[in-house]
């Protein structure tokens, strides 16, 4: 990460636990400007005010079902990003109807500083931050439903793939299969940035918009 080369990517960290947001705080503030909100109306207002990049917020402010509060904010803040803090264990929150919802990330509260950082990193370039056993469920249960994008009649027909060059079709597989930047990078020999130049021809090649869209797209196809 290149300091503060990523001033123009805003923080806000939702909690009304002052130790966590204080501990959140210090390991991010040298990257990104940071603000933390302790209520939940606070934060709504603080995010139409100030439009932050990326919300980390902690289910324990909802006043409402969590995922209908998910749903809410990212409708009335377009382009935001969110992670939601988990608790002490997996069945604190559900994953997996959140991440259908349109979380794009989460996170323990003693998530290590090196692992925060990352996680932050990714999600505000876009990636996700989840465990690759639900993506690969969500993206099951969404390629039975998903027509307009994998093979409805107004949705990208074959042929788009074929204006892939070979290493861009290698890298759009890699994805399908589950495959991050890094691993990606690795594996082909290439640059992380060199895999993201690639991502970003793909999804204006392919009309789509993302990382899960793209592993829709590809769903069947491999």
């Amino acid at each position: 990460m290149a300091g503060k080369a990523q001033d123009q990517k805003t923080v806000m960290i939702s909690t009304g636990d002052a130790a966590l947001g204080e501990h959140y705080c210090s390991i991010l503030n040298e990257f990104y400007p940071v603000t933390v909100i302790a209520t939940l109306g606070e934060t709504q207002a603080q995010i139409r005010e100030n439009r932050p990049s990326l919300l980390v917020l902690d289910p324990r402010l909802a006043e409402q079902d969590l995922n209908d509060l998910v749903a809410d904010i990212l409708s009335k803040n377009a382009g935001i990003r969110l992670i939601v803090i988990e608790g002490g264990s997996d069945g604190d929150i559900d994953q997996h109807a959140l991440f259908k919802t349109g979380v794009h990330g989460f996170c323990k509260q003693n998530i290590s500083a090196a692992l925060l950082c990352k996680a932050v990193q990714l999600v505000l370039e876009g990636e996700y931050w989840i465990q690759r056993k639900l993506i690969t469920q969500v993206i099951s249960e969404l390629a039975k439903d998903a027509g307009t994008i994998i093979s409805g009649p107004d949705g990208p027909d074959d042929s788009l793939i074929n204006t892939l060059t070979p290493r861009e079709l290698q890298v759009a597989r890699m994805v399908h299969m589950g495959g991050n930047n890094k691993m990606i990078a690795r594996e082909l020999d290439i640059s992380e940035r060199t895999v993201k130049a690639h991502l970003s021809a793909i999804f204006r090649k392919l009309d789509i918009e993302n990382r899960l869209h793209l592993a829709l797209y590809f769903s069947g196809r491999t």
